[in-house]
């Protein structure tokens, strides 16, 4: 009930997503630029999923750079992270992460940030989210989804969990990467598999094992993410 009274709020969300999206990209690379990015709003395994592609670009010899917009940092201008000297506060706890793995450029202009990695050495840019923001040119996009909440009710916030329509965003991307355990990968696929028209791919979330011990270390962590 709570949804659809909501409805038309979420069709005025829409609306306003379709009008950024439709803007010309700002900028194209000489290089590839694959985005990982939702259509989900939160977290859907976008930062993991970037984790292993780069990874897996490096493997082929290629050096990736991330272009990551810096959620909760304070830099405005395009900036190279570098983990011995930036702080979380300047350039956003995940960018520090990914910047373990590979480059990262900060850019709340992802044009510019794109720019950036391309001059400092990229062979390809990989966006950490950014599905629907434009002003990158983007070579392939893959929208990564929870396999156990799928896209919800369909309906856009804040009738439902979509920063945009599925008929709007799914004919933009080139694949759907659905990450969850077996038997929410069966219950994805018989209730959407009909409703997307781009291939599907599983994946599952495991712990990273740094090959580091921690059995006589004295800590207590806590994870809050999306």
């Amino acid at each position: 009930m709570a949804a659809r009274l909501l409805s038309p709020l979420g069709q005025v969300y829409a609306g306003a997503t379709a009008r950024r999206v439709a803007r010309p990209p700002k900028a194209s690379l000489s290089i590839p630029v694959i985005c990982v990015g939702n259509l989900n709003v939160g977290g859907t395994g976008k930062t993991p999923t970037v984790i292993w592609l780069i990874e897996a670009l490096a493997a082929l010899h290629h050096r990736p750079f991330v272009v990551t917009r810096g959620h909760g940092g304070s830099e405005t201008r395009p900036l190279r992270v570098d983990a011995a000297i930036h702080s979380a506060d300047r350039v956003g706890d995940e960018a520090l992460l990914l910047s373990a793995f590979a480059d990262v450029v900060v850019a709340p202009d992802r044009a510019a940030g794109g720019q950036l990695s391309e001059a400092s050495g990229a062979t390809v840019v990989v966006m950490d989210d950014g599905f629907q923001n434009p002003d990158l040119k983007k070579d392939l996009s893959l929208i990564v989804v929870d396999a156990e909440t799928g896209f919800g009710n369909g309906r856009c916030l804040p009738a439902g969990p979509l920063r945009e329509p599925l008929s709007a965003g799914l004919p933009r991307a080139q694949a759907v990467l659905a990450i969850g355990h077996a038997d929410a990968q069966r219950s994805f696929q018989s209730g959407w598999s009909d409703k997307i028209g781009v291939p599907i791919v599983s994946g599952q979330l495991e712990p990273l094992n740094t090959g580091m011990d921690w059995s006589t270390t004295r800590a207590l962590a806590f994870a809050g993410i999306g």
